[in-house]
């Protein structure tokens, strides 16, 4: 180890730093301070090109699909076909069956069901007509009228041998 750290520091004994070698070497920091905002300007604006030139060919893709899009509904055998499938229109004479695969049935249950009917003792229709004709002819609470919230004028007198 010690004769790395001595021949090191013979090495570091010869060099001779001239006025000449310490001008230069501030100069290409000077020029590396002056060009580093300048450089990075120039990556940020290359940067900048290639994002907006994959945004223009993303939107000549869009623009290119749209044409194809177009182009078919120009011709009348798709434009048929679209109808069909989606407004169910069909030629005179045709007739038009609809599947409608939706709905799963359920896979079998271990559930057990009764075999007769449950039957609800009570008419709704008469329960419905009943509760009408009660909310329209029920007389109003007097003790609501002596409420101040719901009294239109506080102020008048609540009786009239009150006023004389």
């Amino acid at each position: 180890m010690k004769r790395g750290t001595g021949e090191l520091g013979a090495w570091a004994s010869s060099l001779r730093f001239s006025v000449f070698t310490v001008l230069i070497v501030g100069l290409v920091l000077a020029g590396a301070v002056i060009v580093s905002p300048s450089l990075s300007t120039f990556v940020q604006q290359r940067r900048e090109i290639s994002e907006l030139r994959e945004s223009v060919r993303l939107h000549q893709e869009a623009v290119t699909e749209i044409d194809a899009e177009r182009a078919k509904w120009k011709d009348p055998v798709y434009v048929r076909a679209q109808a069909r499938d989606r407004l169910f229109y069909v030629l005179p004479g045709e007739t038009q069956l609809n599947v409608i695969d939706d709905v799963t049935m359920p896979i079998e249950s271990d559930e057990e069901t009764s075999a007769e009917l449950s039957r609800i003792e009570t008419n709704w229709a008469e329960g419905l007509v009943g509760s009408f004709l009660s909310a329209g002819t029920a007389t109003p609470d007097p003790a609501q009228n002596e409420d101040p919230a719901t009294d239109p004028d506080p102020a008048a007198p609540k009786d009239a041998s009150a006023a004389g």
